[in-house]
């Protein structure tokens, strides 16, 4: 008896499924899925120390507690919410040539350069680098790769799906925002909060084979680059700048990655940790607009 009841159950099972093959199918609407993303981004700081083990002599590099020489960079699809790429020409180096030329003294090869503890913008390899955080003032300072535009100061919203629903809301502004985009928007050098930062004048010191810097021209024992090599060296500065953007809590911007994607992101928070060494961050939340 109970044979015949699984068979029975089995047939009629498998009559229900032959016909449900006949049965027309209904055509489901598709699903769009909000696709905001955050992150946190840390401040550079490529300084450490260098100590003379009084033993053995030999020197040890003590990094400073919040080292990072990592940056942003904004993802090429969904399925990456960006990378943070470090800037390896500050291994072991405090300080990088923004611009240098080659001399020789004695038959010995040196540079001349200038140097900075940041890379300029077309330089960086992200889209972001954090040079400064003001937590207390709820103010920082970042270098920006690629070309941006601010088009609200005052959204502090992160929920998602709120955000998702903010963009589509202002589609029209953001659509005008990149259409007005033009040369001074790269770097955000035309953008509320910008200064630029000049080398021209600055200091020019004397780099060894190994890059490591010997010290400023002038100074006792550090060889002296011939006239030209300076004025070179000074023209070459003249001719390039670095941006700085300040940035509050609040601000929206329209951007152009250096992947070539649009996005919009705004930042949603600066602070400074409680836990030992305290760092510093910026966190942006951002709405990829390019699928």
């Amino acid at each position: 008896m109970k044979n015949k009841l699984i068979f029975l159950i089995s047939l009629i099972f498998s009559i229900l499924l032959a016909a449900c093959n006949d049965c027309p199918l209904e055509n489901a609407n598709p699903v769009t899925i909000c696709q905001t993303r955050i992150v946190t981004i840390e401040q550079f700081n490529s300084n450490f120390t260098i100590v003379t083990d009084p033993n053995s002599g030999q020197e040890q590099t003590i990094l400073d507690p919040d080292y990072n020489i990592g940056t942003y960079e904004f993802p090429i699809n969904a399925n990456s919410s960006g990378s943070f790429p470090n800037d390896n020409r500050f291994v072991n180096k405090v300080q990088i040539p923004i611009f240098s030329l080659p001399f020789v003294v004695d038959n010995q090869i040196y540079y001349a350069g200038i140097v900075d503890n940041y890379p300029i913008n077309g330089e960086l390899p992200g889209d972001i680098l954090v040079r400064d955080v003001d937590a207390a003032a709820q103010r920082a300072t970042l270098r920006m790769f690629g070309s941006i535009d601010q088009i609200d100061q005052n959204y502090l919203n992160e929920d998602a799906q709120a955000f998702c629903n903010y963009v589509n809301s202002i589609l029209p502004t953001i659509v005008q925002s990149f259409a007005n985009y033009n040369a001074s928007n790269r770097f955000g050098q035309n953008q509320p909060g910008a200064s630029i930062v000049r080398f021209d004048a600055a200091s020019v010191v004397v780099i060894d084979q190994n890059g490591r810097i010997v010290g400023t021209v002038g100074a006792p024992n550090v060889p002296t680059p011939p006239a030209n090599i300076i004025n070179d060296l000074r023209s070459q500065a003249a001719s390039r700048i670095a941006v700085d953007l300040t940035v509050v809590p609040g601000n929206v911007y329209t951007y152009i990655a250096k992947n070539g994607k649009r996005f919009v992101f705004f930042v949603s928070e600066i602070r400074q940790t409680n836990v030992p060494p305290n760092r510093k961050r910026v966190t942006i939340m951002f709405y990829p607009l390019d699928k």
